[in-house]
């Protein structure tokens, strides 16, 4: 079993739209050594749009690691899907998430709970770090990523 996103790999199986993105096809990513891994089809539009939007300057895929304090005590790792520079300056932190695991689940013993409470502990981090490094931090959803910006 995996003990973090990074060694996580695409499922055949998955409920999402999951694969590889050859990095030396992108001209924008930081690094085009590492295969980019998409872990659902809004991940693949989003660097699609990466890849296409003059704003942005250069990307990388989940290559900031942010240790943060989970509910049980133990410190974990987490790695926000992409790190975005723009022509402006401008950084950010983007997490994609499908819209309804980005609000508190209605049911508090469900499989949404735990990662409703996992989710939001990643995301305070996140904040408390882009705040220290001036950074913004966005999350992304199936409602949002179609507005984003054209190129």
């Amino acid at each position: 079993m995996a003990h973090n996103i990074k060694e996580l790999r695409p499922q055949r199986k998955s409920r999402y739209t999951q694969g590889y993105i050859k990095p030396t096809s992108c001209k924008k990513v930081i690094d085009q050594t590492q295969p980019i891994i998409y872990r659902s089809s809004y991940e693949k539009r989003f660097v699609v749009w990466l890849e296409h939007c003059s704003k942005v300057v250069k990307w990388g895929s989940e290559c900031v690691c942010i240790p943060y304090l989970f509910v049980d005590g133990k410190m974990h790792k987490y790695y926000p899907d992409y790190y975005v520079e723009y022509e402006d300056g401008t950084k950010m932190l983007v997490e994609i998430k499908p819209a309804n695991q980005t609000r508190p689940p209605v049911n508090e013993n469900s499989w949404a709970a735990k990662e409703w409470a996992k989710n939001s502990c990643k995301w305070k981090a996140a904040m408390e770090y882009c705040k220290a490094k001036g950074f913004k931090f966005q999350i992304l959803t199936e409602n949002t990523i179609n507005k984003l910006c054209p190129s």
